[in-house]
């Protein structure tokens, strides 16, 4: 059986109530060469019962199973059994415009790029609201551009959906996401590094549904900490292979807004915990955080980096005051 010339991942995990609609609108692609791996990971849900209704259907659609590992697992064994000249991802959760794959295919192929990247909307479920992302132009950009606009988290994002790549980046480079939150943050940008330009499209092509429980809205010191280190892998990964001080400023930008960020982050933690008595700490070890990863002194050592501090997550005074009641 001839490769296809797209390999469509979609990792599954508790999602029987979105994933009809994520895999009807890719089987209703006006772009036909595709496979859509449909990644079971251990869903407990009917989830399943529906992927396999759509796979005994269209022979496009094949389903693998495995022990769940999260989504970064999910992705990886995808990457594992992709056959195509070029990846997407679409999150299960979400669903894409009937042009999806035609475009980003198009703009690769057009452009010779290794990347394209096409505009998407915020999906709210309720009230039934769409908000436009802000993206670049139409047009080719350079890789230094690229990697300097998705550093700073400026008009280009680090999502793994809405993009294409040529597989090729993954596997020649040896890519892969890691088991963490944030592991877009913390791959897209080594991604960029490697490939030769990025081709966008100005086309709406991708919905990110948004649903109750997303990792922003339930913040911990666990996801605070990855936060910041998605940013450290990245610093890493361009300092070990000689091109820090070309990034700098961009790297240094996204570590400020990283800060701001957990800044508000650690006050709700507290404030939802009613517990205030390490807020003063959290701050501190959040700028610690921050000047560890803008240091002059940080130099790669070859293994992962790791952070020198972690954030506290402060005991719960609500609960220990519940008094029950006979």
């Amino acid at each position: 059986m001839p490769a296809p010339a797209i390999s469509v991942i979609v990792p599954i995990y508790n999602v029987e109530k979105y994933l009809g609609k994520c895999l009807m609108s890719l089987k209703k692609q006006t772009f036909k060469d595709f496979e859509a791996l449909l990644i079971d990971d251990g869903t407990p849900d009917n989830s399943m019962a529906i992927a396999e209704k759509f796979a005994a259907d269209d022979k496009r659609f094949i389903i693998f199973h495995k022990e769940n590992g999260g989504l970064s697992d999910a992705r990886n064994f995808g990457l594992d059994r992709a056959r195509g000249e070029y990846i997407a991802f679409v999150d299960s959760d979400d669903f894409v415009h009937e042009d999806y794959l035609k475009v980003l295919y198009g703009e690769c192929k057009r452009n010779n790029a290794d990347i394209s990247y096409c505009r998407f909307v915020h999906d709210f479920i309720k009230p039934g609201i769409l908000i436009p992302s802000l993206n670049p132009k139409k047009g080719v950009l350079s890789r230094d551009k690229a990697l300097e606009l998705i550093l700073k988290d400026k008009l280009l994002h680090s999502y793994a959906w809405n993009k294409m790549y040529r597989r090729s980046l993954f596997s020649e480079n040896d890519i892969r996401y890691p088991t963490m939150y944030f592991e877009d943050i913390a791959t897209s940008p080594k991604l960029i590094f490697h490939a030769n330009k990025v081709a966008v499209s100005s086309r709406f092509l991708y919905h990110y549904v948004k649903r109750p429980g997303s990792i922003l809205a339930t913040m911990n010191s666990k996801k605070i900490d990855d936060l910041i280190l998605s940013i450290l892998i990245c610093r890493d990964y361009i300092q070990s292979r000689g091109e820090y001080e070309k990034f700098r400023k961009a790297i240094n930008r996204c570590a400020k807004k990283m800060e701001l960020i957990n800044i508000y982050s650690v006050l709700r933690l507290h404030i939802l915990s009613r517990n205030f008595r390490e807020l003063k700490d959290n701050f501190r070890i959040n700028k610690k955080l921050y000047d560890h990863l803008t240091s002059d002194r940080y130099k790669p050592t070859g293994k992962a980096p790791e952070l020198p501090a972690h954030i506290k997550q402060p005991t719960d005074h609500r609960r220990q005051n519940t008094v029950k009641v006979n």
